[in-house]
Formats: C-alpha cells, structure tokens, sequence
C-alpha cells in the first residue's frame, strides 16, 4: 500500500509500506481522511522520532476486514478510531490520569492515518472506536480525538458557570475550546494575531482580538478589574505566559494545551507562590472523553464546519505541512487518496 512516510527530519514522502494484516478481535480499516495535528507537524520538523515512521492520529475510515471475535462491528462500517487506549487498573488510571498509564501509548494504531489502510488492535476496537452516521461528514467526525483533548482540558480547568475565559490562538483548537467554553456558560475572549482567525474566533462565539493589549482592557471591563478566571494557550509556547499571567485573576489558572518552544516558563516563582495562580497542562484524553466528544459533534452541539480549509491526497502531506507552519492552513485533512 501507499502510505505518507516521514523520512528525515522535515521531510515526508509518498512510500511503499506493508499493509497491515489483523489478529482476533482487530479491525483493517481502509482510511478516508486523518486530520493534520499539530503534534504531527512537530513530529515531522523536529526529527525527535526516528524514521521512516508514518504518522496520523485523527482518523475516519472504512471496515474492510474483521479480526475474529469482533462484534458490534461490521465490513463497510464507517468509523473513527483512536489512536492511544489506557490499561483502566494502573495508579494512573485509577486516579483520573489515563494519558500518564504506562501502557497507553504501547497500544497504537498501525501504521497511522496517513496510510492507505491501517490496523485497529483490539483495545482500540473494544474502547476507542465509534460508528460514523450519516449526517456526519468525515471531516466533522475527524474532530473526535481533538474535541475530546479539549474536553479533557475544559474538565482540568475546573470552570464555573459565569467565569471569564481566555482563549490563545484562535485556531481550529482554539475554535473548539471557544464552543466548549460557552457550553459550560462562560464568556469567552480570545486572541490571535492573524486577521482571518480573529474573525473565525468571532463567528465560534468568542470576544476576539487580535492583540492582548485590546483583550486585556475588555477582561477588565468584564471582570471588575478582577482578570480573567482561565487561560488557555493553544499556541505561542512559553513567551505566552507572561501576557497570560498579566490578564489571568489572582487565584486564577494557565492552561498549556499545547507545548511549543521554549524550555523554561518565564514566570516569577514568586509571582506564582503570592498570586496563587495555577499551572495545568492535559497531553492528551480518555475513552471517555473520545465518547462524549463524538456524541457533541454527532448531535452538531459541537460544530466543525469551517475549520478544515485545505483537503489534500497523502501525496501532498508535506504541503499541508508546509500550509500549516505559514499559518495558511486553519486545518488540514489528509484523504487516503494516494494523489
């Protein structure tokens, strides 16, 4: 089969790789579309894994054989399937951190979304795969994982119906996080320095801006002159935080959603330690939250029409790459056409 290989630190290409064959209780799925992640535009520019790898989390695809022993499932089945699946007994998993199991991201899906075809193991299959209907495009039901990381951040954060929200970077993420915010009754200001994202913060529902000199003068109109309950950064790394620590209440949290440059937070620990501010960060969800997510975007609680601007064939992934660094591409979905 085809499949989008990453072959030396910035490059990717389309390649022979095996296709997969399953085992009982496993699916083959032929793959009709995957989200670009950021995490994999990281992957492939910062040569931290070592090739040829083929990435690509954020699936929707078709059944097109079954393993022994699956049920509930059958041959033609639309579906999306997850990538990571915790064991559900260990310390962290008993204690609310899935993402921290030591066994959650030894199970994966093989090789990933930029594949013509891959394979779902078995815990993937029991807990982390869904059946698309359909009024749900794939490129909606391909918000399944990011929408669930966000969920899972959203639940961190601890909000309360009536909290002001900031919302960094106004991308596809940032959209969602916006939706989400107001869902759980919140007024949402966001930022971002690009014009178009500024707009599509607008039309989501949030407060937008495009510096956050202009953002900090409405949280203090909304807030008494308090701050802002919540940030959450999406984007910009570590020289977000002293723009977040500014606007953010005393008692008040930072949220990293995602990483990003630079290896120290440029914030006093006395700053921290006076103000009582709160640091949290979520790397990724549960099956839960994978299942909750799915049922906002199957019901349109949760919409996603508007945030894929570039659709492209596994041929041309170093493009949308490419889109996405210039900040060209809100979002890309990659289709399991070769080209």
């Amino acid at each position: 089969m085809k499949a989008a290989v990453y072959q030396a630190p910035g490059r990717v290409a389309l390649s022979e790789w095996p296709t997969p064959s399953i085992g009982a209780g496993e699916l083959l799925l032929k793959v009709r579309g995957c989200g670009l992640c950021g995490s994999d535009v990281a992957k492939i520019r910062s040569g931290r894994v070592t090739p040829p790898a083929v990435f690509g989390h954020e699936v929707v695809g078709e059944a097109v054989a079954l393993g022994p022993g699956v049920r509930g499932f059958e041959v033609g089945d639309r579906l999306v399937v997850a990538h990571h699946v915790p064991c559900f007994a260990c310390h962290y998993c008993r204690r609310g951190s899935p993402s921290m199991c030591r066994g959650f991201k030894t199970v994966n899906l093989d090789p990933g979304g930029f594949a013509e075809y891959l394979r779902v193991p078995a815990p993937n299959v029991e807990h982390a795969t869904f059946k698309v209907p359909k009024t749900l495009s794939d490129e909606a039901a391909s918000f399944t994982e990011p929408l669930a990381c966000c969920l899972r951040a959203v639940k961190r954060a601890q909000v309360l119906p009536g909290d002001v929200a900031w919302v960094i970077g106004l991308g596809s993420v940032g959209c969602l996080f916006v939706q989400l915010l107001r869902r759980a009754s919140l007024t949402v200001l966001g930022s971002d320095p690009l014009p178009a994202r500024v707009a599509l913060g607008r039309a989501f529902g949030a407060d937008a801006f495009r510096t956050p000199e202009a953002l900090e003068e409405r949280a203090r109109e909304l807030t008494d002159g308090r701050g802002v309950d919540l940030v959450i950064v999406t984007g910009g790394g570590a020289a977000v935080l002293p723009s977040a620590a500014s606007v953010v209440r005393d008692g008040g949290a930072v949220h990293y959603f995602a990483g990003g440059e630079g290896d120290d937070l440029p914030l006093p620990l006395d700053a921290l330690y006076h103000r009582e501010l709160t640091l949290t960060a979520t790397y990724s969800s549960s099956p839960a939250e994978l299942g909750e997510a799915f049922e906002l975007l199957v019901r349109g609680q949760i919409q996603a029409d508007g945030l894929i601007t570039h659709r492209l064939p596994l041929s041309r992934l170093a493009e949308g790459v490419a889109l996405t660094v210039e900040h060209e591409a809100v979002k890309v979905f990659v289709t399991g056409v070769p080209q």
